[in-house]
Order: C-alpha cells, then sequence, then structure tokens
C-alpha cells in the first residue's frame, strides 16, 4: 500500500511554527539575544534612526537589528502592528531563547493626568483582542512582568505612568463609548498589543512589559500634538536603552 501523502506525524502546530520562525529568523543563524525590543507600530511608517544613532549596530537581518549598548548586546525586532503579528513575533522569538521581551509603541490616553507624549508602562492589560483570548478563553489575566516595570520606571526617572491598558485589534471600532467605558473601569489608555505581548510572553516563559507613548487622548477628545509625540518617543527610547543595558547587565 502507498503511503498516504497527506499523512503526517507531526502536529500541524508545530509545524506551522516551524514556518513562522522561517518567515521572521531564516537568515539568523543559532539563538538571538536574551533581551529583545519589539516596535509596536505600523511598519510602513517606523523609522529605526533613533535607534541606531544611540546603539552600535553588529548587523541588519531582515527582522531583527542585533546591537549594543554601554557593551551590552540585544535585538531589535522590526516593528509589529496589532496583536497577531506582535504574538507572532513574541512566539518566534521565545523560540529561539528570548527571556526577556520590551515593547515600545502608542496608545491613546483616557486618564485625566496623562498628556501627549508621556509615557505609560502598563502594568496590565484588559484584553479586548482576538488574539489573546484565542490563546486564553478564561479571563487569563494580562499582567506585566513586576521586575521589568520596576526597570523601566528606575530608568525613567519616575517620569512614568503606570495602570492599565485597553487592548483591542479593531482599531477604527473605538467610539466615545469604549472610551467612556474605560474611564469607568479606570483603564489609563487603549492600545492595539500590551494583552497579547503580555499573555503569550507569560505563556511562553518570557518575561515582558511594554513602553507606550500617549499619542493623543481620546478621554479629552485631543488630538496629536506631533512636536510632543516626537519627543516622547525619543525619550522612550532613552528609557528602554538604559533599561535593556542595566537588565543585560544581570546576565554578565
Amino acid at each position: 500500500m502507498s503511503e498516504d501523502p497527506y499523512e503526517s506525524t507531526e502536529d500541524w502546530g508545530v509545524t506551522f511554527r516551524g514556518i513562522a520562525d522561517g518567515w521572521l529568523f531564516s537568515d539568523v543563524v543559532g539563538q538571538l539575544p536574551g533581551v529583545v525590543v519589539l516596535p509596536l507600530e505600523n511598519p510602513d511608517l517606523y523609522d529605526r534612526t533613533d535607534w541606531e544613532k544611540k546603539v552600535a549596530i553588529e548587523g541588519h537581518h531582515r527582522s531583527v537589528s542585533i546591537a549594543r549598548h554601554r557593551g551590552r548586546r540585544f535585538g531589535i525586532l522590526s516593528a509589529k502592528l496589532g496583536a497577531p503579528a506582535a504574538a507572532m513575533a513574541v512566539e518566534a522569538a521565545a523560540a529561539r531563547g528570548v527571556h526577556t521581551l520590551i515593547g515600545m509603541g502608542y496608545c491613546g490616553a483616557i486618564a485625566p493626568e496623562i498628556n501627549c507624549g508621556d509615557l505609560v508602562v502598563p502594568t496590565g492589560a484588559v484584553a479586548g483582542d482576538g488574539t489573546s483570548a484565542a490563546y486564553c478563553s478564561e479571563r487569563y489575566p494580562a499582567v506585566a512582568d513586576h521586575s521589568l516595570v520596576t526597570a523601566l520606571r528606575q530608568a525613567s526617572g519616575g517620569r512614568m505612568h503606570d495602570g492599565l491598558v485597553h487592548s483591542l485589534d479593531a482599531v477604527l471600532t473605538q467610539d466615545s463609548a469604549l472610551v467612556e467605558r474605560c474611564r469607568r473601569l479606570r483603564v489609563s489608555a487603549i492600545d492595539m498589543e500590551t494583552s497579547a505581548v503580555l499573555t503569550v510572553a507569560r505563556l511562553r516563559q518570557v518575561r515582558a512589559a511594554t513602553v507606550l507613548v500617549a499619542s493623543d487622548h481620546p478621554g479629552r477628545g485631543i488630538y496629536t500634538d506631533p512636536v510632543m509625540l516626537t519627543a516622547g518617543s525619543r525619550s522612550a527610547v532613552e528609557v528602554v536603552l538604559e533599561a535593556v543595558s542595566n537588565l543585560a547587565a544581570e546576565l554578565d
């Protein structure tokens, strides 16, 4: 009897994880650095200039750059927009030896004390995205790693807000009703990726946190201030680099 060409002894989930690794890291030999940064923003608009001015780049790959800062080696992943792409990046990075991940992106502020350009380091996220629910349907808490939140707070010199964010997939469905609900629940901001990043990272034994720059203020109905947003983005890079250097030093 001839072998069935459609029969496979390997679970499709395992097979597809190999495919995803190939999409992202087929041009990377071996493991990634243990500490990586994941930009959470539109890849078509992502500008890594601010990073490259401040670090020494050892090499560029398709989906990751290997860098050094103060002698500490770490990776900068390519930008990802939305929970599905961010979750895939976390999964693939974990399989390549990453144990510490910091996401850096943007959010819409809800809390009145947050202004455009301010930094928000969420302690946790309300999972309004479909990706987190696909991993954990049991109201699994999306919680940031405490040691990372502490490291980021110290790196910022206290110049940051914490609290909860509401993560959602369909960003254009956010409306005044959602903003008001977040306000009532004392949610500090809205983003697209934090819940998925924190959920998948915890399941894969990766400690993770995100640093978000407030790009506008839906809570007040205030649009983006480009000057403040640029200043906030640069501040976020500096805070992340300071934290990454300190974290990498722990491993020496």
